[in-house]
């Protein structure tokens, strides 16, 4: 999702907005400028809504840009690093990235996996 990167990129005046990576330094997300929702209205991937079916409209709505959009696994891969990651990224919501990091927090326990190296 970069509609919430270009808040970013307007409140630096940068080109490529920047996000603190595991360790607090910047990482530039340069698949940002390649995004289907870079020039998307931001507020369409941010519901206000919190239930029901406004929301569900809403996310679908922002779904559907993610998946005509080139980057939308570096995206989602983002998404699921960044701490709090908020609203629609890489064609999901908060809930499903929370499922899918717990799916894999389960598969790495049942590994033997105990934190990434």
């Amino acid at each position: 999702m970069g509609a919430g990167a270009s808040a970013a990129v307007a409140a630096g005046g940068g080109t490529d907005p920047l996000v603190a990576d595991a360790d607090g330094k910047a990482a530039a997300m340069d698949w940002w400028r390649d995004a289907a929702c870079a020039h998307e209205d931001p507020e369409l991937f941010f519901p206000v809504a919190v239930t029901g079916a406004a929301l569900r409209d809403q996310q679908a709505r922002a779904k559907a840009i993610c998946r005509r959009c080139p980057v939308i696994h570096p995206c989602l891969t983002w998404a699921l690093q960044a701490t709090g990651a908020q609203g629609v990224w890489g064609g999901t919501c908060e809930e499903e990235r929370r499922g899918l990091l717990r799916g894999r927090a389960q598969g790495e326990s049942a590994l033997g996996v105990t934190g990434s190296a």
